[in-house]
């Protein structure tokens, strides 16, 4: 194991010996065992990485495909290169882990845009509510036209982002149908830790409470809740069937999957493992870009079919997305990033949609 790593965070560390100090016979045991029909390689050799989420990734899609590429990787390798998986919050939630990414008591960490405004205040702009009509439209904005400037947000606070890509929408659910927007009014309604979610859903009039989503079944049971909004799949990974039956399609914002890595620790690979990691996540996300649409729709037939009310939303809610609310978010922007990189972003989402639209 590679000591530098210092993957449960309980240290600090600036880089990755690509000779890490070896393992006991126990420890390499337990390794060759985990790795199953992997090319086995002498404890020695091989490096580790961390990747950390705050997610539940149990038995949905996006696990098994994290899996899958994790044993690629290893093979890819011949065994030397090799990523343990920490999830459901094992190593620390959204805020705590973008901030031991950046100062380097984590290697890799899954998180969403709205968490990461801590570090990279940018990533804001991802959170403009009502710019995109399918993922596959934020999919195409972001590698042909925007890449290079998020990367270098992120960049400049000392991380690597590694992929940037949504799989999914969120949408809002409720234990209370919401059919129009007056049924939004005064709704108490659970939002990210993020000012500009609270704001977005001010706007539409709902009583917004900022809460660790940790406490939100909870706070559903005991009436301090009535609604929530994240990605169909929360509501079975999180058990949130048995206390709420009303899913509205929404679809306010992409649900945003971004991987980042200390930018030093990456650094700190050889050429050949650089090359190596960039592949990985290049094809893992590519799969999860491609498979989940089918997943998506295997969820709402098994969510109908246990008597979980799934709609659209009403036109009036639709158009107060766009027409109330993201204006209410774009003004907040350019107070706290500037005219100039908030224009540039609408201007290439704009474009974007445009040669998007032509191709189809």
């Amino acid at each position: 194991m590679i000591t530098a790593l210092m993957i449960c965070g309980c240290g600090t560390s600036e880089t990755i010996q690509e000779t890490p100090a070896p393992e006991s016979d126990a420890a390499a045991a337990e390794e060759q065992s985990a790795a199953g029909s992997s090319p086995a390689a002498s404890s020695s050799d091989t490096i580790w990485l961390s990747m950390a989420t705050s997610g539940n990734w149990e038995d949905i899609a996006r696990g098994e495909i994290w899996n899958e590429y994790c044993d690629k990787l290893a093979e890819w390798s011949g065994g030397k290169l090799r990523i343990r998986s920490y999830f459901n919050g094992s190593l620390g939630n959204d805020l705590e882990l973008i901030e031991g990414a950046k100062e380097g008591t984590l290697s890799i960490i899954n998180s969403v845009p709205s968490y990461q405004i801590s570090v990279v205040p940018e990533a804001a702009l991802l959170d403009v509510p009502g710019l995109f009509d399918s993922t596959a439209e934020y999919n195409y904005f972001v590698q042909n036209y925007y890449m290079p400037t998020l990367a270098d947000f992120y960049l400049n606070q000392g991380l690597r982002l590694l992929s940037s890509s949504a799989f999914d929408f969120r949408v809002l659910t409720a234990n209370t149908p919401v059919k129009s927007v007056n049924d939004l009014k005064g709704l108490k309604l659970r939002t990210m830790e993020n000012p500009y979610h609270m704001a977005f859903w001010q706007a539409l009039g709902a009583s917004a409470i900022s809460m660790n989503f940790n406490q939100v079944r909870l706070s559903i049971q005991q009436g301090i809740l009535q609604a929530q909004e994240n990605p169909l799949g929360y509501m079975v990974s999180s058990d949130l069937l048995a206390v709420q039956d009303q899913v509205v399609l929404t679809n306010h914002v992409p649900m945003i999957n971004n991987f980042l890595m200390n930018e030093t620790q990456y650094q700190a690979l050889s050429e050949e493992n650089k090359e190596l990691l960039d592949r990985f996540f290049r094809e893992m996300n590519e799969e999860l870009v491609n498979r989940q649409p089918d997943e998506n729709e295997k969820l709402v037939k098994e969510l109908s079919g246990k008597g979980i009310n799934i709609y659209d939303a009403a036109e009036d809610i639709k158009g107060a997305v766009k027409n109330t609310a993201q204006p209410v978010v774009i003004d907040m922007l350019r107070k706290d990033l500037g005219e100039d990189i908030v224009n540039d972003y609408l201007e290439k989402v704009k474009q974007a949609k445009e040669e998007f639209a032509s191709r189809q």
